[in-house]
């Protein structure tokens, strides 16, 4: 039997990994280890292999197209001539590019779009990816064979917003890395919170330093839980992205001198440590196609507080306290419900672990595969959907 060569789109794996690095990489290593019917080939964009991945695939780069713009448009010709000559069966892009306005030449195409922020929330993001969302996304979608989103949420926005019929979005839900779980050994988290200058006890937030994560709001809960809890301080975890300043004004508006931690980028491998150190992890975002974080922490046995809105109530169930992210003083009651209560968050932790088992790049890879198998042999390309 012939195997199925999938061609798999890679791009900025050669920075800091983020949430949609991680997920294409624990996504292609998930299915390699599952199947021996698919021949993985990596079409590279980056400069560097930091993830140990060149050499575990056959591989072929796309010259100069480690910058968006470019891989917008050279790519779209560079992956055409990448499925003739490297024979491929499907093309994947797990990044959510999808710079599919080329031929297909009988192969299938799949793209994963996390999301549908530039839609929901234009205003926290640049322009560059909300004329992607807005122009080049709705042709890309409809040119693929199908569509795969990480939660039912994403599903429907997209849907609605780019008005791609169900049956075309397949849901495959992320997973958590087995490395997240409860660290016991005291000096290990302790070696980590000395890496960054931490003091406990503190909160914990870990994501993108962006005006879509809602920081101001949870800077502003934080000055009202300081006020019964003196002691707490709080842990913002990440890289600053975009439209920062409103961020900068709200943390020297509060005027929490050295109880505020703005670490900068974190480690993955330092990332358990320091969710499981932290007494509550809060994500409180305005707007999330998955959002993992909350996952990562109930698995290192973190109580959580997030938002009720987009996919977060999906993903951490009953296992989180769910509160208005517009609204600081409901954050912080939660959050102060917690610390006040030990027996409730002794519950949230028991009910966190549960709820991340459920989550596995295992399941994520397996179903991904059969999706693979159930695009090929590649429809012929007057199959795909049209306006």
């Amino acid at each position: 039997m012939a195997l199925l060569r999938v061609g798999y789109l890679t791009y900025g794996l050669d920075r800091k990994p983020t949430g949609i690095g991680r997920y294409s990489v624990e996504l292609l290593r998930s299915m390699h280890r599952q199947s021996s019917e698919v021949e993985f080939v990596l079409l590279t964009t980056e400069g560097e292999d930091r993830h140990g991945l060149w050499q575990q695939f056959e591989r072929h780069a796309l010259p100069g197209c480690s910058r968006l713009p470019v891989l917008l448009s050279l790519g779209n010709l560079l992956l055409s001539d990448a499925i003739r000559r490297y024979r491929l069966d499907i093309v994947h892009d797990p990044n959510g590019i999808a710079p599919f306005f080329g031929p297909a030449y009988g192969a299938s195409r799949i793209v994963t779009l996390h999301d549908a922020f530039a839609f929901v929330t234009p205003h926290t993001h640049n322009r560059l990816d909300n004329w992607r969302y807005r122009v080049q996304l709705p042709y890309a979608a409809r040119a693929a064979t199908a569509v795969v989103t990480v939660s039912q949420c994403s599903k429907r926005d997209l849907s609605h917003y780019l008005h791609i019929p169900d049956e075309h979005i397949h849901v495959i839900a992320e997973g958590v890395d087995t490395r997240f779980s409860p660290v016991a050994d005291d000096r290990r988290r302790e070696a980590v919170l000395a890496k960054y200058g931490i003091k406990p006890p503190y909160l914990l937030y870990v994501g993108g330093i962006s005006a879509r994560k809602n920081i101001v709001r949870l800077i502003e809960a934080a000055v009202l839980v300081r006020r019964r809890h003196p002691e707490i301080r709080l842990v913002l975890a990440g890289s600053k992205q975009w439209r920062t300043a409103s961020i900068d004004r709200a943390l020297a508006r509060a005027d929490l001198d050295d109880t505020v931690y703005c670490t900068g980028y974190v480690d993955d491998d330092d990332l358990p440590s320091l969710y499981s150190g932290a007494e509550v992890f809060v994500f409180p975002s305005l707007y999330e196609g998955f959002g993992l974080p909350p996952l990562e922490a109930m698995a290192c046995g973190t109580p959580v507080v997030t938002s009720n809105r987009s996919s977060l109530p999906e993903v951490v169930g009953s296992a989180a306290l769910r509160v208005d992210p517009l609204d600081p003083r409901a954050i912080a009651d939660s959050i102060m419900l917690i610390l006040d209560q030990p027996h409730l968050a002794s519950e949230l932790r028991r009910q966190g672990l549960e709820r991340a088992r459920q989550f596995s790049w295992a399941q994520a890879g397996a179903r991904m595969l059969e999706l693979y198998m159930m695009l090929a042999p590649a429809p012929s390309y007057a199959s795909v959907p049209q306006d």
